[in-house]
């Protein structure tokens, strides 16, 4: 018979945490272990995340004490290293894309060239090593903690946040992590590809660290698979023709040139060259689609930061700067968590805004403000200002959350306590 699992008795976390109790009939690699459930280790993952605790026993003594399940922290260290749970977490994670893309607008929905497009931004993402990771040697022959690298994708279109691969340092330890196109490259095209289905086609928008003109030029020929990076200073590429740039068209505007671009390896590319109307600054795009306007090739790269300011929320919002555990299996559980914790995230807040109508409007507002200065000054131009959304959950909301993960209070006195936070603290 399997345990059953406990409730909370805090309505904001069992509202946060009602759709892992929905897929998880359907995930995989489940199994009842008496000790510590599949559910109450997901409960410990996403409440360590939501946490402000520093270490593991900290955590571990807050959770309890606060009425959920008392595990040691040898028990819960071993689940941390279990190859079962990790592919039951994943499981959960990948069931989560579904709700998050129906719950969440569209900001690409408007762009009809985008429609058989999946696009997504990818980048890795370092923090500090476990306490008991061993140190190795760097380059001088001194001894230092390794930091631990991920890497992750975002979905552009609703911003689901997956785990993509754990950073290797066998070969050279004494760098920072390993390069991204060595993850890239031992990725499965399907993982790359987010399982999207056979027809559908998939940019990954990546930073520079990004570029390998021929696995990304086979990408594109047999799975449908395109890139879209930053051209690098020392690349020597050669113009072999000039596209036409519809000058009707206002995605257009600040487009410079739109080239058929030629490497020393005889790879074709298509480079766009972009001036940002504020900073002046000129970028010169690279990417192997060949037919949507250049415009919305530098907007798409342009919102390519939004991975980096998810980061920013796990890093700096979540207090999540350290890796828990030394085991790879360990971390790379935690760089899930995270992902899981993000996208629930991105669901109750969603969930509020449409059944109590109640968001936070000072962000909102601020980015109105700055698209009325650029427009007054004669700078407001698609790409600019085209994609105007929230590209992280605000620190009033998590400690909402955080706060009220454990009280027991109901769920109209909660959302009356986060109305009256977003009217004072905005």
């Amino acid at each position: 018979m399997a345990t059953p699992y406990t409730y909370s008795n805090s309505s904001v976390f069992n509202e946060l945490f009602k759709p892992i109790l929905e897929f998880y009939p359907q995930s995989a690699r489940q199994y009842d272990c008496p000790k510590l459930t599949d559910l109450d280790f997901l409960e410990m993952g996403v409440m360590r995340c939501l946490s402000d605790s520093q270490t593991g026993r900290d955590f571990l003594q807050r959770h309890a004490d606060n009425g959920r399940k008392e595990v040691s922290v040898d028990h819960f260290f071993t689940s941390l290293k279990s190859e079962r749970r990790l592919a039951n977490v994943r499981s959960i994670n990948h069931f989560l894309s579904a709700p998050v893309a129906k719950a969440c607008p569209d900001p690409l929905k408007d762009i009809s060239e985008l429609s058989n497009f999946e696009i997504y931004a990818g980048d890795g993402h370092y923090h500090q090593a476990a306490c008991h990771d061993k140190k190795q040697p760097t380059a001088k022959g001194t001894m230092r903690s390794v930091p631990v690298g991920h890497f992750f994708m975002l979905n552009m279109r609703t911003h689901y946040l997956r785990h993509l691969a754990f950073a290797h340092h066998e070969n050279a330890p004494w760098r920072k992590g390993e390069h991204d196109m060595h993850a890239l490259k031992r990725a499965e095209i399907d993982d790359l590809r987010d399982h999207a289905p056979k027809g559908r086609q998939v940019i990954i928008v990546w930073d520079k660290a990004g570029i390998d003109f021929r696995f990304w030029q086979n990408a594109k020929q047999r799975h449908g698979l395109y890139f879209i990076s930053r051209e690098k200073s020392n690349m020597e590429l050669e113009v072999l023709g000039n596209k036409p740039i519809d000058s009707n068209d206002l995605r257009n505007c600040g487009v410079i040139a739109d080239q058929l671009v030629g490497t020393a390896s005889g790879t074709l590319l298509r480079r766009v060259i972009y001036v940002d109307p504020v900073s002046g600054e000129e970028y010169s795009f690279l990417t192997t689609e060949m037919n949507l306007p250049p415009g919305v090739i530098a907007l798409l790269y342009k919102h390519r930061w939004d991975i980096e300011k998810v980061f920013d929320e796990l890093k700096t919002k979540l207090v999540e700067k350290k890796a828990w555990a030394s085991s790879p299996t360990g971390k790379t559980m935690q760089a899930v968590f995270l992902c899981i914790t993000h996208n629930l995230m991105m669901l109750i807040e969603a969930k509020i805004a449409a059944h109590e109508n109640l968001s936070d409007t000072a962000e909102p507002e601020r980015r109105r403000k700055r698209k009325e200065i650029l427009e007054k000054a004669g700078k407001a131009n698609y790409v600019a200002t085209a994609i105007q959304r929230l590209t992280q959950r605000t620190l009033k909301f998590i400690r909402w959350l955080r706060n009220f993960a454990y009280q027991d209070v109901s769920w109209h006195h909660a959302v009356a306590r986060l109305t009256r936070i977003y009217q004072v603290f905005s």
